[in-house]
């Protein structure tokens, strides 16, 4: 009886011993973190046009009248320059053409400048163009040459209704001459492809120097 005591005795100070040398392996959880708050997204309101100071001069751009028709698209381009909205670009001008794009560009930064052109007139002192008794199918395009100046303009600012500020110059146009492709719409009205200065940049586009 001492003898098996002794036995259980040994072999529990066995265990104990195996038990004292055994790390106990722990796992630590990091504290949660918060959230990051995320800064507000900044929006800026895009510009819009102002109400027109006037209403749109009476548009002939039908027919093959060149000189009635080149004055008259010219006249409504003026006027869209001085009350700018680049929606109303393609009245005058084909849609994906140069004169299209040219005209639309200036149009929306005079939109996003709060601004507006004092515009003159130009002196067309010659046109001509095809001259034919067939009428013009949808899709028809013509080249007419035309002779322009134009007086200095300029860049005002609309914001300011107290006084005048003026925030750029256009240059006048001195003689020059000018090669207008016109391109005919389902409507069967004429528009604005290309216009470019023969002698001084023949591959440009320059109607809004023209305007």
């Amino acid at each position: 009886m001492i003898r098996r005591l002794i036995v259980l005795t040994t072999a529990g100070a066995a265990a104990l011993a195996g038990l004292a040398g055994c790390a106990v392996a722990t796992t630590s959880t990091p504290a949660a973190q918060p959230a990051k708050a995320h800064p507000a997204a900044w929006t800026t309101a895009a510009a819009t046009p102002a109400k027109p100071s006037s209403g749109a001069p009476a548009l002939t751009n039908t027919g093959t009248a060149w000189p009635k028709v080149i004055g008259s698209m010219i006249a409504y381009g003026q006027w869209l320059e001085a009350n700018p909205n680049p929606a109303l670009a393609t009245t005058i001008t084909e849609p994906g053409c140069a004169s299209a794009n040219a005209l639309i560009g200036s149009l929306q930064s005079l939109v996003d400048q709060g601004a507006y052109m004092k515009t003159s007139a130009p002196v067309l002192s010659s046109v001509s163009g095809p001259v034919s008794s067939t009428p013009a199918v949808a899709g028809s395009q013509v080249t007419v040459d035309i002779q322009a100046s134009r007086p200095a303009e300029q860049v005002l600012d609309r914001k300011t209704a107290t006084k005048t500020v003026v925030l750029s110059d256009q240059a006048q146009l001195p003689p020059t001459a000018l090669k207008i492709t016109l391109i005919l719409g389902t409507d069967k009205k004429w528009r604005f492809c290309g216009v470019a200065d023969v002698l001084n940049d023949p591959d440009g586009e320059v109607i809004t120097t023209l305007l």
